[in-house]
């Protein structure tokens, strides 16, 4: 079977979260089942052209001009990489633009991204049985197939996943004009919403099969508390919708390999070498008290709203533990947790940046991983804490409900803690709970040997993939 894949970011290439990771591993894990794949990205300028081969010149016709294209490939994990080059679109300092400010022509960056990558499987003669986009910066290519491009690529399904529908590319109906669009896919069961123009909406209504990264979330998202706008959308097609777990590059997230950690380890019982390392690094006092690890965007969505106020809470209470906190965000979040540093310099270190080698020392050095979200269509996170013996503690919503079993007396094989309203006083009460169980040593070390036992790989979910794939090509 033959498989495109197209994302406008790709690990290690380019990345600003989770569908980096999941572009990056999963066509590796098709490719070891024996598919044929091929992944399509832009060319963004962080991406070093040095390691790639210039392949083909190609001029797409859009927005009314022919736009010149450079076509980069390279070869990786027996998965052949496509990136598409324009100096106007794509040479820019950020990908889809400045903090939480989205440059004004994403309309047509990823308008014209998706119209080139069906130009240039035209140009290669690269017949796809499937292609596979991904989030509405991708999702124009399931439009253009089937308006303009049904005839050479006839045979061709489209698979269309959503990672997270609280973004959802929506711009003025006059980019309809831009866009090369007929104005007769602007309406009620098309692209139309609210009298603009939905990209991701237009990914679904003509996608072939539709698909989420949990199943919880695919229930979610059919519900006006989740639905964005598009829950009714969402039932109405809820018979092609589905949801598939996202996996976690083993490789990339391995104790006993990983390079970025100070100590490798096979058990977590070895993890007070890097606990006192980190805390060393960071300037933390080098103690034995429980580490609470966060690498989160610092906003809303993901609970930092709660946990700043939950963390507040417990450090007025004079509570002996540790925050280790890697991301950024919203400022005002920012701001909260920031007062809460300078407060408490020996107990709370905040990082406000991207920085891959601390997320990995945050994971291995953490006896339990902090993620409150709002909402989660999947989450990571909770799988690679569980590969470094670290115990996740999160809220019951999306991927966070399918991924982590609640700590009990009742429960058997609990890998974390779970609680269910979205509120500052369950947070604070649950991570207590996590306290209590860091003073029960055997205890703790038991389960967090448990969760290091657990497999969250790709092998696993790209055979789920596949059997998307097939039940749609036939």
């Amino acid at each position: 079977m033959n498989v495109v894949l197209v994302s406008s970011e790709v690990f290690p290439f380019s990345k600003t979260g989770g569908l980096a990771d999941v572009a990056g591993a999963l066509p590796k894990a098709l490719a070891e089942n024996g598919l044929k794949v091929s992944v399509f990205s832009p060319l963004y300028k962080s991406i070093d052209k040095t390691n790639l081969s210039l392949l083909l010149n190609l001029n797409v016709d859009f927005n009314a001009q022919l736009i010149k294209t450079n076509i980069y490939h390279t070869l990786k994990d027996r998965c052949d990489f496509y990136f598409i080059e324009n100096e106007a679109y794509f040479n820019r300092d950020h990908l889809y633009g400045i903090g939480a400010i989205d440059y004004e022509d994403n309309a047509l960056r990823f308008g014209f991204f998706s119209k080139a990558v069906l130009e240039i499987l035209k140009a290669l003669k690269i017949n796809p049985d499937i292609i596979h986009s991904n989030d509405w910066q991708s999702a124009l290519i399931n439009v253009y197939l089937k308006l303009f491009y049904k005839d050479i690529f006839a045979k061709t399904k489209t698979v269309f996943t959503i990672h997270n529908l609280g973004y959802q590319g929506i711009f003025d109906k006059s980019y309809i004009n831009n866009l090369g669009l007929p104005w007769d896919v602007f309406t009620l069961d098309g692209l139309e919403f609210y009298d603009k123009v939905n990209f991701l909406k237009g990914g679904i209504v003509f996608a072939d099969t539709v698909n989420t990264v949990s199943k919880t979330y695919a229930k979610e998202i059919q519900t006006s508390e989740n639905g964005f706008g598009l829950d009714g959308l969402l039932k109405k097609f809820s018979y092609k919708l589905s949801g598939i777990v996202n996996g976690i590059d083993i490789d990339v997230w391995d104790p006993k390999s990983d390079k970025f950690i100070d100590y490798n380890f096979n058990n977590p019982k070895d993890k007070i070498k890097n606990k006192s390392a980190l805390q060393k690094l960071l300037g933390l006092p080098i103690k034995e008290v429980p580490v609470f690890g966060i690498v989160s965007r610092l906003a809303a969505q993901k609970g930092m709203d709660i946990f700043s106020s939950s963390a507040k809470e417990l450090l007025e209470s004079n509570a002996n533990v540790q925050f280790i906190i890697l991301g950024s965000g919203e400022k005002d979040i920012e701001e909260q947790i920031a007062q809460l540093s300078s407060q408490y310099k020996d107990k709370v270190s905040l990082n406000l940046k991207f920085d891959e080698p601390l997320a990995h020392k945050i994971y291995a050095s953490s006896d339990f991983f902090v993620m409150p979200s709002k909402y989660e269509p999947c989450g990571l996170g909770q799988m690679i804490a569980y590969r470094y013996g670290t115990l996740p503690i999160v809220r019951e919503t999306g991927g966070l409900k399918d991924t982590v079993k609640n700590y009990s007396n009742r429960s058997k094989n609990p890998t974390g803690f779970v609680f269910e309203k979205y509120d500052v006083k369950e947070l604070t009460k649950t991570i207590k709970k996590a306290i209590e169980l860091f003073n029960k040593k055997d205890e703790l070390l038991k389960i967090a040997q448990y969760v290091m036992s657990l497999d969250y790989s790709w092998k696993n979910q790209a055979k789920e993939y596949i059997k998307l794939y097939k039940k749609i090509y036939g």
